[in-house]
């Protein structure tokens, strides 16, 4: 995420600091790292933000291990964050692409 971050906004490395940190920051909160009582009321009425939210998919993660005893959530959101890490790589791929140097 800070390469696609780093590589869409054009500015200086103060602001795009700034702009990762308050990304990461506003995704652990809907992932209920601040809050256990906000996860379950993003996932009952925006399930979808849970699903492509990388904090959500790592604290997920980590209770499908705690109480689950299959392994079968735990694969499909570490499945899902190299399908997030895909898609970050490809947008910062496309947008370095679309850069013009000077000595070329």
């Amino acid at each position: 995420m800070g390469i696609a971050v780093s590589s869409v906004f054009k500015t200086n490395e103060n602001t795009k600091t700034g702009i990762l940190i308050s990304i990461t920051m506003f995704g652990c909160f809907l992932s209920g790292m601040m809050g256990i009582t906000m996860k379950y009321i993003i996932d009952k009425n925006v399930p979808i933000l849970n699903k492509i939210n990388p904090a959500s998919m790592i604290t997920d993660g980590f209770y499908s291990l705690y109480y689950y005893d299959t392994l079968d959530r735990y694969f499909f959101n570490i499945v899902s964050l190299i399908i997030f890490t895909a898609v970050m790589l490809l947008i910062s791929y496309s947008s370095l692409r679309r850069q013009k140097y000077d000595s070329i």
